[in-house]
């Protein structure tokens, strides 16, 4: 009878111990697989925030095209970044930015036209400065448009040494509207400058250089005075 109980014992505690270790390798399958569906679930996140991340960013690759005078293409490819900006593209695009800002127009849409297009190069410091020298009515220059022109012509553009400041020079000529004299006088000033690369197509088209005025000072040098004949007639 003891042998019999003693058999029956260890029948029971082997088919206990076949028990735990099946049970035992399906909980440790389940853990396992509980693991790697946490991890697969993670990595779809960080992928699908990458994704956004790349539809929400606009990627521009600006291409230069070559044609001949009958308009057909004969080179073209992607624009290679600019290691270091051409000095003459920064005189190019600082004159033209002075010439908007101090041009009058007697004409209203032509006036917010070159108003819109220098305020397109101007970095927050230079519009900051710009509102308030406009806030002025003197300085206004719709305002002004009601009795003068004001034609704008850039005599100098220099570098300050060791520095991003631009030193301009240009002579300004005010036609009365009415009757009068024209009036020339000159003026020089001072501006700061950076070149940021534009990344965003709007960038490209308001902006394609990338060069921001950062700051502004300008004054008139000496009296004003009548132009002569030539440059009256101009």
């Amino acid at each position: 009878m003891a042998e019999t109980t003693g058999v029956i014992s260890e029948a029971v505690l082997s088919g206990r111990r076949e028990y735990e270790t099946v049970y035992a390798n399906l909980a440790k399958g389940k853990r396992n697989w509980q693991v790697v569906a946490f991890g697969i679930t993670g990595i779809l996140g960080i992928v699908s925030v990458g994704f956004v991340r790349l539809a929400l960013t606009s990627r521009v690759t600006p291409y230069v095209v070559e044609v001949d005078r009958f308009g057909r293409a004969q080179a073209f490819g992607p624009v290679e970044p600019l290691k270091k900006t051409d000095t003459r593209v920064v005189i190019a695009q600082l004159a033209a930015f002075v010439r908007d800002v101090r041009s009058v127009m007697p004409s209203p849409p032509a006036e917010a036209e070159v108003l819109t297009r220098a305020y397109a190069f101007a970095d927050q410091g230079a519009a900051t400065f710009l509102n308030q020298y406009f806030s002025d009515i003197r300085n206004d220059p719709r305002v002004l448009g009601r009795t003068e022109t004001r034609i704008v012509e850039v005599t100098s553009v220099l570098p300050v040494p060791k520095s991003a400041t631009w030193k301009v020079q240009w002579v300004e000529t005010e036609y009365p509207t009415a009757v009068g004299t024209p009036v020339a006088s000159a003026w020089e000033g001072y501006f700061g400058v950076r070149v940021v690369p534009p990344a965003t197509t709007d960038a490209i088209e308001i902006n394609p250089l990338g060069v921001y005025v950062t700051s502004v000072t300008w004054t008139r040098v000496g009296a004003a005075s009548v132009p002569a004949a030539g440059m009256e007639g101009q």
